[in-house]
């Protein structure tokens, strides 16, 4: 029941990152479509961080999907434990 739960939560964070990614991602383009009349060098810095606030979601939800692979895995071999022959317990 744990993993069934922790798979839960991981639906639900990848989620929340795919939210929040897109709020950067449109954040960043009304930048590009709408430069602000206020100092260039803010602006920059301000798109750098955007950018990198769009790198870190994206490596999140990379792990979040590795994670939720695995958990997969272990239900999957949980279900159908490996016979010993090579073979799994299915017939």
């Amino acid at each position: 029941m744990a993993i069934a739960n922790r798979l839960a939560i991981i639906e639900q964070k990848i989620r929340q990152v795919e939210n929040e990614k897109l709020q950067r991602e449109q954040t960043l383009g009304a930048f590009w479509e709408h430069m602000p009349a206020i100092d260039p060098i803010i602006i920059r810095f301000r798109m750098l961080f955007l950018q990198n606030q769009i790198r870190a979601l994206e490596n999140r939800k990379g792990a979040l999907l590795q994670e939720r692979e695995g958990l997969l895995v272990e239900v999957a071999i949980l279900r159908d434990p490996p016979t010993g022959d090579g073979e799994t317990g299915r017939n």
